[in-house]
């Protein structure tokens, strides 16, 4: 880890630098959790909802995600001349794509700490307790066949729009 980014974390708690399980130990039983972190504004309320929901996001991918991703990586060291095996002039390209799709009501999840480092990023870390969520999916198996439907054909939706995008990219 880089010094500056091992700066970031002096003075963290564990469950930011290892696992947001660190938080509970042998006591988060029926616990699942995440941690989010944003940075890079000085509006509080702004880090601390956005972090927040960073945190939910990640809570949710753990649970369902389906995802695409597309990985360009390009590396080029050209030398020549006087300077063959000395010296080199590096060129490198990496980008990293991907699209995650994650559509879950999350009920039952909560912030339950925060951290702020140094540098004014904040992270936050969010639980569900999964006593609270099972009991809310039961609710949600008692959807009358028309919401049942209109979920499924948004989902579908989701996932023609989500292949048109992958259609493009290959092109």
């Amino acid at each position: 880890m880089g010094s500056s980014l091992a700066a970031e974390f002096n003075g963290s708690p564990t469950w930011v630098r290892q696992s947001c399980r660190a938080f509970w130990g042998d006591q988060g039983k029926g616990k699942i959790c995440a941690v989010g972190s944003m940075g890079g504004s000085r509006n509080i309320s702004l880090l601390r909802s956005g972090a927040t929901g960073r945190g939910r996001t990640e809570l949710a991918r753990s649970l369902q995600t389906k995802v695409t991703a597309l990985l360009k990586d390009y590396q080029r060291t050209v030398t020549g001349g006087e300077n063959f095996g000395t010296a080199a002039a590096d060129e490198q390209l990496v980008q990293d794509t991907s699209k995650q799709l994650t559509d879950t009501t999350l009920s039952g999840t909560e912030a339950v700490d925060t951290w702020m480092s140094a540098s004014g990023t904040m992270y936050v870390l969010v639980a569900l307790n999964t006593e609270s969520f099972t009991d809310a999916m039961n609710k949600m198996k008692q959807l009358d066949k028309k919401t049942v439907d209109y979920v499924v054909n948004n989902a579908n939706k989701a996932f023609d729009d989500l292949q048109g995008e992958l259609d493009k990219a290959r092109q």
